[in-house]
């Protein structure tokens, strides 16, 4: 992941940014305006009108309101209004793009080994977007140069009004690209017969604008900002906060006691400051989006009946430059107290997260959680009681529709026998296979020979219906008994797939290109305490080899018992209600088995006859070697998260350890 990202940033790309000067210079009418004959394609409406709005304030640089560069303009928190219910702020572009870079990331893309195919990569980049250079106009270096530092887009819900959009990018005074982009966009807005017009505020303050499909955008510059909005008073209120004046009425996004709280709950123990932030309210922009639909106020006022009106916000924020983490990033839900509905029926529980036994060592990433399977259960019914209007309605329809029609009672014979704990995990199982990696899934069981008569009762019952007609078996593997589908009835079910995809490539006059891709063959055991499903009889057999103890087992792991005292470090003293680890260096060996496999190269091969980009990629790889699993492993630093309960939400912490140079 971070070598892509690498490559993105170094080659240029910044396809994003390529793609919205393609946007305006090439499609704008025949995307966002009506036609001469007056047809409005679909995307003219106002969201589209709002991309159109975010570009142009990209890119557009009036010379308005030239004033000096303000070291003390105030936060972005206290310019706009208490009635933002989207935010997404970027602090400053260069300085996060600089920490990504003094990391792992960094240290990786300058390693010998891997330094020749990356640079090789950002030839090809560079080639690729010579194609389309004169028709953006600007180089890649001007294109990399646009952001100098904060970018923000915002969506405001004023009261008993649609909701409106604002977007701010911190371009620097004096900036080249900016301006030969103001030539560009200006052509590309003429080309459509729209004119940027200037004007005036109420205030006086000097702005452009443009109307596009009866939608206006206004945009301004001031102190090296950018602002582009969709709304002539939230543009006003921006700009009286920014001088120091009350905006009636309206108090800024700092005062916003759902923001404030998200926020407080997202900081940083040792007050570094946040690269990235971000804030959403659902509910107010479920609301406002659905003023004037009748359908969408229905669903509004049926929130309070599941309870969701409970849910007041989500936020996060993402801490760079510590010296001990490349990234902590903060996530925080904000709920009401207490929960109802479904806020209460998803009720995760504190627990012990070791890995069990059964875990291997070189899982791609293990997720542990805990439910409350009776608060679950008995606020479903309660709910579906309450919409019926009819107390035991949940009791019959379970009765009627579930447990007349298999040999066992869901509530005594399934739920009744869980604990509730659920584990999740991905393994290498097939290495050089494009799908590879195979899921391995236990869920802890209270009484294991009665949750095992539950499960074989289901295996008869599944082996009677037609379509089976007795292909599950029951098999052992080192004494472990398991449940599968026999070998012969689950490869004449692939073969039948594999005939549907080359019917369908030849409908589409496609080759058939055997891709070295692994059928599932799922399988259901006990091991341990745990009822565990997989789907392939190879991580199956990992896990027991684990449980008996020829493999290695996660929780004997010397970085994963690292990661947990961090884990307890940072967590304090709330217990996690879920626990997360993750290892990139199994995920990037299984990558590379892939990538150097000779069906792989085969693909390649056959592809790169008739499409560009395949061709680039066969090209990279026959004249550079992919970098070993030894030198990528120095840069593959573990990551892990956990989540956390309390009157206020969830709260989730996710670190990844640095690379120490």
């Amino acid at each position: 992941m971070t070598l892509k990202i690498g490559v993105w940033y170094e080659a240029g790309a910044f396809n994003a940014y390529t793609e919205l000067f393609q946007f305006v210079a090439t499609h704008m009418n025949k995307f966002l305006l009506r036609n001469r004959n007056g047809y409005r394609p679909p995307m003219a409406n106002f969201g589209s009108t709002m991309v159109l709005g975010l570009i142009v304030g990209l890119m557009v640089v009036p010379q308005l309101l030239m004033a000096q560069r303000n070291p003390d303009r105030p936060p972005i928190e206290d310019l706009l209004p208490e009635t933002t219910v989207g935010f997404f702020q970027i602090a400053d572009f260069r300085d996060a793009v600089q920490k990504w870079k003094d990391g792992a990331a960094g240290a990786m893309y300058e390693d010998k080994e891997i330094q020749p195919l990356v640079d090789r990569m950002v030839e090809e980049g560079r080639k690729a977007y010579g194609k389309v250079e004169d028709t953006v106009g600007l180089s890649l270096e001007e294109i990399q140069s646009l952001p100098s530092g904060e970018m923000v887009v915002a969506v405001i819900a004023p009261r008993r009004k649609n909701p409106e959009f604002m977007m701010i990018v911190e371009v620097g005074e004096e900036n080249e690209a900016v301006d030969k982009a103001l030539g560009r966009a200006r052509e590309a807005i003429a080309e459509t017969g729209t004119e940027l017009e200037e004007t005036e505020l109420e205030s006086g303050l000097k702005v452009e604008k443009v109307v596009i499909d009866e939608n206006t955008v206004f945009i301004a510059q001031q102190d090296g900002l950018m602002i582009a909005s969709t709304s002539e008073k939230e543009l006003e209120n921006f700009f009286a906060r920014w001088a120091g004046e009350t905006v009636k009425k309206v108090r800024p996004l700092s005062s916003n006691r759902k923001f404030i709280t998200v926020m407080n709950r997202c900081r940083s123990k040792k007050e570094l400051p946040a690269e990235v932030r971000f804030f959403v309210d659902p509910i107010g922009i479920f609301k406002s989006a659905g003023r004037g639909n009748m359908g969408m106020q229905a669903a509004i006022a049926f929130l309070p009946t599941l309870g969701l009106d409970g849910l007041l916000g989500a936020g996060g924020s993402m801490i760079m430059g510590d010296e001990d983490y490349e990234f902590v990033i903060h996530s925080h839900l904000l709920m009401a107290s207490p929960k109802k509905g479904i806020l209460k029926m998803v009720a995760f529980k504190p627990a012990d997260y070791e890995p069990q036994e059964w875990v291997p060592n070189d899982i791609h990433w293990y997720t542990s959680t805990s439910w409350d399977i009776d608060q679950l259960y008995n606020e479903l019914e309660s709910m579906v009681d309450t919409t019926m209007g009819e107390e035991g309605s949940f009791a019959e329809m379970i009765e009627d529709n579930v447990n007349e029609n298999i040999p066992i009672t869901l509530k005594e014979d399934v739920l009744d026998q869980l604990t509730g704990r659920l584990t999740l995990t991905n393994v290498t199982a097939e290495p050089g296979r494009f799908n590879g990696a195979s899921w391995i899934i236990g869920a802890e069981v209270k009484d294991l020979d009665k949750a095992r008569e539950t499960v074989e009762k289901m295996v008869e019952f599944a082996n009677e219906q037609e379509n089976v007609d007795g292909s599950i078996e029951a098999m052992t593997y080192e004494g472990v008994t398991y449940w599968a589908a026999n070998q012969d009835w689950t490869e004449e079910r692939n073969e039948a797939r594999a005939e549907r995809r080359r019917e369908r490539n030849e409908r589409r006059g496609r080759p058939d290109v055997e891709m070295n891709i692994r059928m599932p063959y799922p399988t259901l055991s006990f091991i341990g305490d745990s009822l565990v499903f997989t789907d392939s009889v190879e991580a199956f057999h990992k896990a027991v080899d684990t449980y008996k103890g020829t493999s290695e087992t996660l929780r004997n792991s010397d970085e994963f018992v690292e990661m947990s005292r961090e884990m307890t470090n940072l967590l304090g003293t709330d217990m996690p209600v879920a626990l997360s680890y993750n290892q990139p260096k199994y995920q990037f060996q299984m990558l590379l088995d892939m990538a150097s496999s000779e069906d792989t190269k085969t693909f390649l091969s056959t592809q790169a006859e008739n499409n560009e980009f395949f061709s680039v990629v066969k090209g990279v790889m026959d004249d550079h070697p992919l970098p070993s699993m030894d030198t990528l492993n120095k840069y593959m630093m573990p990551s892990g998260w956990f989540a956390t309960s309390d009157d206020t939400g969830y709260h989730l912490l996710w670190f990844q350890k640095r690379y120490q140079r």
